[in-house]
């Protein structure tokens, strides 16, 4: 019997204690009563601003007035709770208020942004004519500056090779190459002399000297030397409308801006090539405005005779004899005069060179030559055809 009733009186209190640890937290959580409407946020911000209110502050509208104004009395308020309740009317009055929006009003909306666009676009143009004229042309146009030298005035073709041997008592001691191009209007001359096996060993010569003509009023030069023991790598820029010339030292490191006293100034390369177009006579002088050796100097040119000359391969040909009077090192280390044989035509080709080193007297002839004319240009009538 006493076991009969233990059992389910154990039963019975641990119903009671679990009830009690399940019920005792959700006390702590209070009521909740499922009968009450759900209310509205206590603060609403809505921007139901058209165009004509661009100026007017934004204003903070509360439940209860959103509920009075938008649902038009529809709305009631519970007494116990003091918040207002809307009813379906509500959803129907804010698609109202979108709909009520109408065309015109967009369209108003998009002429004042246009306006917006227009006044700025106007301060704009008003501030560009209320400058100084110096800094109106700066903002309105950019001015392309002329060249003051043109391709033409160095190489009548498209591009010319020339290839010299060297020589020195008679004996073939290294070649040297002579190139130019007119490339779209801009002249590339570069020279290279190389001495072969039999010379390099007793004076090793390797020379390389590029030109470039950058829109008609730039000049920029490269010059890597070796000859001998004299080594050198130097370049300079040569600013032809500004009078100007700087050069810069690779090996030393060193600078330095000059200025010449004429916009005639040319390396000596493109001096060279400038005097093979002049009109040549025998017995009178030509003069080149050059920078060579880190200087600029003047070199007069005289024109000497006319004379046939042989060259290798027992070719002959009909050449005028010129004698630049050098004041500065020149292309070489030299120690003597030099002169140039020109061919006698319209090329003017140089087909031989002599001049003086610490060796000996150097001897450089032409081997073969080139040419690759430029294309000529259609006239309009042409291409209409």
């Amino acid at each position: 019997m006493n076991e009969r009733i233990r059992i389910p009186t154990i039963c019975v209190c641990l119903s009671v204690m679990a009830h009690f640890l399940l019920l005792f937290p959700l006390g702590r959580l209070g009521s909740y009563n499922f009968a009450r409407p759900v209310n509205l946020l206590q603060a609403v911000t809505v921007d139901v601003k058209v165009s004509g209110d661009a100026d007017e502050p934004a204003k903070e509208t509360t439940g209860q007035e959103l509920t009075e104004t938008v649902g038009g009395g529809a709305a009631t308020k519970d007494a116990a709770n003091h918040t207002p309740t809307v009813g379906a009317s509500v959803d129907a009055s804010l698609e109202g208020m979108a709909q009520r929006q109408t065309a015109p009003e967009q369209a108003a909306e998009r002429a004042v942004v246009n306006a917006d666009k227009a006044d700025t676009s106007q301060r704009t143009l008003s501030t560009i004519e209320t400058m100084p004229a110096t800094a109106r042309k700066t903002v309105s146009t950019y001015e392309v500056v002329p060249p003051l030298r043109t391709a033409g005035e160095f190489l009548a073709t498209e591009r010319e090779k020339l290839s010299y041997q060297i020589s020195m008592f008679g004996f073939p001691v290294g070649s040297a190459e002579l190139e130019a191009k007119n490339e779209r209007g801009e002249v590339r001359i570069t020279l290279k002399v190389t001495s072969n096996a039999a010379l390099a060993s007793l004076y090793p010569v390797d020379d390389f000297i590029e030109t470039r003509h950058i829109a008609g009023n730039f000049i920029v030069t490269k010059i890597r030397q070796q000859e001998g023991s004299l080594r050198s790598n130097r370049g300079f820029t040569l600013f032809l409308r500004d009078k100007k010339v700087f050069w810069h030292n690779l090996f030393t490191h060193k600078s330095s801006n000059e200025t010449v006293p004429t916009s005639d100034v040319l390396d000596l390369l493109s001096g060279f090539y400038y005097l093979r177009g002049r009109p040549l006579k025998v017995g009178t002088s030509e003069m080149l405005q050059v920078y060579d050796s880190d200087q600029y100097t003047e070199i007069p040119v005289q024109v000497l005779r006319r004379e046939r000359v042989s060259l290798p391969g027992f070719r002959k040909a009909d050449t005028i004899v010129i004698k630049p009077q050098f004041k500065t090192d020149g292309i070489f280390k030299r120690t003597g005069d030099v002169t140039i044989w020109l061919a006698d035509d319209n090329s003017r080709a140089p087909v031989k060179v002599e001049t003086q080193i610490p060796l000996g007297k150097v001897t450089v002839e032409l081997l073969s030559a080139e040419k690759a004319e430029a294309a000529p240009t259609a006239s309009p009538a042409e291409v209409r055809r």
